[in-house]
């Protein structure tokens, strides 16, 4: 059947943020639920990232309750073990193993400290389709990674992130620093992408919002700042905001960077099910 057709609430032939590499450490064996399917990570002992259906397939017990065993995953129901491909390698006490016995495995790649996980159709899983944040590896900006679950479908999101007018009610204390955001600015350029869009906002002459002050000196805290965001969405549900700040009237709408200060933020939406994300 269409995949379309089947499930028209998400895009599968792409890919999606399953995990920080970190969460798999020290051979954790780590369930998620993406796109409305059970799925198993773990680094296997080779210390390849593996993505399996996280249902045994002879009575359904989800296999992060089972074992790693070097590169492989044994359901400790009855035993069974299957390799990283999700195949059958093993049944304790029958030596005939039925050849399309096993479970569905996932493309996955590592990358800049993120697992991508592929849930379309696994010959259509081109690595060189996911999309580069090279701040993630850039050893001059500082990152903190998090993880964020929402009890909200994952197309409302993206709508939030699309539009800034909400930083001046909703994050006044924090983003947005005052409601005037919301009055006095207006995007000055909306580009379609080939699988987004980006739209580039300018707040001049404005104090600076609360999370700036906190690495402002102290002589810097009350100055007013431009202050510039620009926002890129990429299909399915990929977010990244360039923010930056300069000292008022310094120029820096025209391309001068002096004494400005910059900041990157990546989010990835991945939805759970219908609902959660």
């Amino acid at each position: 059947m269409d995949d379309a057709l089947e499930n028209p609430m998400f895009l599968k032939n792409c890919w999606y943020v399953a995990a920080w590499d970190h969460e798999l450490l020290d051979g954790r064996m780590l369930p998620r639920t993406i796109l409305e399917e059970a799925v198993l990570l773990y680094k296997s002992e080779s210390g390849k990232v593996v993505a399996l259906r996280d249902r045994c397939c002879h009575r359904g017990v989800p296999l992060h309750l089972g074992r790693r065993e070097g590169d492989c995953v044994r359901c400790m129901y009855h035993g069974l073990k299957f390799d990283p491909t999700g195949k059958c390698i093993q049944i304790p006490g029958q030596d005939v193993i039925p050849p399309k016995l096993g479970v569905r495995s996932y493309p996955v790649v590592e990358k800049d400290h993120l697992v991508w996980i592929w849930m379309g159709d696994p010959d259509k899983a081109d690595p060189g389709l996911i999309i580069d944040f090279p701040y993630l590896r850039d050893p001059q900006w500082k990152g903190i990674p998090d993880y964020m679950h929402y009890d909200a479908n994952w197309l409302l999101i993206v709508d939030n992130l699309s539009d800034f007018a909400h930083l001046a009610f909703v994050h006044t204390k924090t983003l947005g620093g005052s409601e005037e955001y919301a009055y006095v600015t207006k995007p000055v350029a909306v580009e379609r992408l080939p699988r987004g869009f980006r739209v580039e906002r300018w707040h001049m002459n404005a104090a600076p919002p609360p999370f700036h002050r906190k690495v402002l000196p102290a002589a810097e805290k009350d100055v007013n700042v431009d202050r510039r965001n620009i926002g890129h969405m990429h299909i399915p549900g990929i977010f990244f905001l360039e923010s930056m700040f300069s000292p008022a009237g310094s120029g820096s709408e025209h391309g001068n960077r002096e004494g400005t200060r910059e900041y990157r933020n990546c989010q990835f939406m991945t939805p759970e099910t219908r609902r959660p994300t």
